[in-house]
């Protein structure tokens, strides 16, 4: 039999009573007429009395709940539980590639669910030049989100089941280029002349040009780095990307130039321990920062040539292109390629440049 009582911590009455399964249920009706309360605890035992006697379908009921809730509670409950066997960080990335895949499709609800939208928005990102591993870990985590659902009866089947990973043996891979020293002069000098853009200044985005270039470090690896991580005053002055936020897990001591670490170490006065080195902008976005800079850099390079033909040539050249007449394009992760280019210009050898990329394959460095 269901109840209904009150307590002293609640205006409303509260209600209990045995679901299906046999486990005593408790909940606020909500409401301070007890008359009504005792009609909503009744409707509860005999909506449980009909599960029981298989009238109602408890699984399909369960089912059709879930699907009119909102799809970011749904991913609330899933991040708690991945929480439980994976690391803070890996949750939260998984999160956002959910997120960046059900706003792009305007996905509410999982009912909104589809194959044909993961698809989409994952072509969408190889024709934006993301390389095919990227876009299989988008595929990869919302595939183990709708495998949960499924497991933990919020849908019935997998909407997903035939969405699979782009192949990257196969898929068209995205070229990149590195920059030269002539190229880099210019925009270092002109960023750091430019204004506030995608939430840093001038100096903050060539600063952060620069330690990319000399670390060799990811975008995310950066994003990650802390004041505390900073040994500028060693001798030579190093950063140190902390475990868990490598892409091999291990801690990265990388060797920063005295010039860099002088301006950096006047830059993070001011700053905690705790505190974050720079405010990037979305990782989507920052290709997009390091073009802007350099298309800037460009412009500025080809009013510099006063002669009319020479400027003319010039504009036809690649220096500073976004693109190059081979089809190289210049991204956040070309700072990390020009790393290795100047690393072995400077006469290093491949086991050097290995070492300073972390590679766990030397095919990967060649």
């Amino acid at each position: 039999m269901a109840s209904v009582y009150k307590t002293a911590r609640s205006k409303f009455y509260q209600i209990e009573w045995y679901d299906h399964t046999g486990k005593r249920r408790t909940k606020s009706s909500k409401t301070t007429d007890y008359q009504a309360a005792v009609r909503i605890a009744n409707n509860h035992q005999a909506a449980a009395a009909l599960r029981r006697e298989g009238v109602i379908d408890a699984r399909a009921d369960s089912i059709a709940q879930h699907g009119q809730r909102a799809i970011s509670e749904q991913l609330d409950a899933f991040a708690a539980h991945q929480r439980q066997k994976s690391g803070v960080q890996h949750v939260a990335e998984t999160r956002k590639f959910i997120d960046w895949i059900a706003e792009h499709n305007g996905w509410r609800t999982l009912r909104d669910i589809d194959a044909d939208g993961v698809n989409i928005y994952c072509q969408s990102r190889l024709d934006d030049g993301r390389s095919a591993r990227t876009v299989g870990s988008y595929v990869t985590a919302i595939k183990t989100f709708t495998r949960w659902c499924v497991k933990t009866g919020r849908l019935a089947a997998d909407p997903l089941a035939t969405v699979s990973k782009p192949n990257p043996e196969s898929d068209r891979r995205v070229h990149r280029r590195a920059l030269d020293h002539d190229e880099w002069r210019w925009i270092d000098a002109m960023t750091r002349q430019s204004g506030e853009a995608w939430g840093m200044t001038g100096q903050e985005r060539a600063m952060l040009y620069a330690l990319a270039i000399q670390t060799g470090l990811r975008s995310r690896e950066i994003e990650a780095l802390t004041r505390g991580k900073l040994n500028l005053t060693a001798s030579p002055p190093f950063v140190v990307a902390k475990t868990g936020t490598t892409k091999n897990k291990k801690q990265a001591r990388q060797y920063i130039q005295p010039e860099l670490a002088a301006e950096l170490r006047e830059y993070v006065a001011t700053k905690t321990g705790r505190a974050t080195v720079f405010h990037l902008p979305p990782r989507e976005n920052r290709a997009e920062m390091l073009r802007e800079d350099a298309a800037r850099a460009r412009a500025a390079w080809l009013e510099s040539i006063e002669d009319t033909q020479e400027r003319l040539e010039a504009s036809e050249s690649d220096f500073l292109a976004s693109e190059t007449v081979d089809k190289e394009i210049l991204d956040f992760h070309c700072l990390r390629h020009t790393c290795a280019t100047w690393l072995i210009q400077s006469g290093a050898d491949i086991k050097t440049v290995q070492s300073v990329l972390r590679h766990s394959d030397i095919k990967l460095t060649l």
